[in-house]
């Protein structure tokens, strides 16, 4: 079974790091640098706000090289 993120922990994790009520800017997304299907956790070390165009292509790039 797939493991989900923990919305209130990001949203708690990205008013700490100054993004206001815990929201992304327009045309960014949260990443989860090592995904939660490969044992990943909702932690600040583990998540990054990137262009939703970036993260498209990150997660292209691993379905290309089979690890989703």
């Amino acid at each position: 079974m797939k493991r989900k993120a923990d919305a209130e922990k990001i949203k708690k994790i990205l008013e700490k790091r100054g993004y206001p009520n815990g929201e992304v800017p327009r045309g960014h997304e949260v990443h989860h640098i090592k995904p939660l299907a490969k044992g990943g956790k909702d932690t600040p070390k583990n998540l990054v706000v990137i262009k939703v165009s970036k993260h498209k292509q990150i997660h292209k790039n691993r379905r290309k090289r089979g690890e989703e």
